[in-house]
């Protein structure tokens, strides 16, 4: 009897096991599975970006070495005795020149002033300039000039288009007012010629080799201040054998004295308390001829000494040959 209860107690524990499986069964069947809850994870923070460092400006050039040549030198003078006229402006000051201006007949064919006069003569073709108003020839003339003032490479600022025109050399650009024809880049007639031989060393090549000829108005000239270089900046005349002999002359003589191909006279520099000889021009003025010193373009190697020691001279130099040499004497009856 008591074994019969035990195998129905065991009997309703099974039944009871099995029930409450199928009910598990039957309730995950009927209801969706829930998406399992994961905690949100933290946002991640936005990392804020550098700013590109902005670039440093590039510092503008120090200039004002040129500047103080250009205020030193010929293109930046106001003269009343030298034409700052709207005729005379399209090479001494090209921004002031007048195109319609046009030169009268003597003695008022230009507005300027002589040293002996008080007050300056005024052309009717062509009127003064005043000097708060004279440009001259500045750096924006002949360099292409930025917003910050810094003058980069040359070109010519044409004073009519006021437009800049491209030049392939320095003397390209020089040519523009000092020209070699009675003419300039503007179609104005010009009589300031100056005496050119083509290169500086005419026959350069034919004896001295050590160092490259000039091709160029600024390889003997300073762009700024227009002052030349002398021949002793490439040639050490003073240890030249070819110099042993006349060496003496050089404080009192130039190199372009004996070294002059274009045929400008010979004498004392007029201009020159010491006197120096040099090649000079004499040219008819407005207040009649006068002669100064010139510097001549055209150079050669060859020296004529009769160029000056020639018989008769009025300086009462020595007579010698071309060669430097004392002409023999002949003997009366010979």
């Amino acid at each position: 009897m008591e074994k019969n209860r035990k195998k129905k107690r065991i009997s309703i524990l099974v039944l009871t096991a099995l029930l409450v499986l199928l009910l598990t069964i039957t309730a995950c069947q009927s209801e969706p599975n829930e998406p399992e809850v994961v905690a949100d994870a933290p946002e991640a923070e936005e990392v804020e970006e550098a700013p590109a460092p902005t670039p440093e400006p590039e510092p503008i050039p120090d200039q004002s070495m040129y500047l103080a040549d250009w205020e030193a030198g010929p293109h930046s003078t106001y003269d009343l005795g030298h034409g700052p006229n709207t005729w005379c402006a399209r090479c001494h000051s090209p921004q002031n020149w007048d195109p319609e201006a046009f030169q009268g007949p003597p003695p008022d064919c230009f507005s300027c002033k002589f040293d002996h006069e008080d007050e300056p003569r005024i052309a009717p073709g062509n009127a003064l300039i005043l000097e708060d108003e004279w440009v001259s020839i500045t750096c924006n003339q002949c360099h292409q000039v930025d917003e910050n003032g810094t003058a980069g490479e040359v070109a010519w600022l044409n004073p009519i288009s006021m437009e800049y025109v491209e030049v392939k050399t320095t003397t390209e650009l020089c040519e523009k007012c000092h020209v070699t024809t009675n003419g300039n880049a503007f179609g104005s007639g010009v009589d300031h010629k100056i005496t050119l031989g083509g290169s500086a060393h005419l026959n350069y090549g034919g004896f001295i080799n050590e160092v490259t000829p000039p091709q160029y108005c600024t390889d003997c000239h300073d762009s700024h201040t227009a002052e030349p270089t002398y021949c002793s900046g490439c040639h050490d005349v003073t240890t030249s054998e070819t110099h042993a002999a006349v060496n003496f002359m050089l404080e009192t003589v130039s190199c372009m004295a004996c070294h002059d191909a274009s045929g400008l006279d010979v004498g004392p520099n007029p201009d020159d308390e010491t006197a120096k000889w040099t090649t000079t021009l004499t040219e008819m003025g407005r207040s009649g001829p006068s002669t100064s010193a010139v510097i001549s373009h055209s150079i050669v190697h060859e020296v004529l000494c009769d160029r000056c020691h020639f018989e008769g001279n009025t300086w009462e130099l020595m007579v010698l040959t071309e060669d430097g040499e004392v002409p023999e004497v002949e003997e009366p009856g010979t």
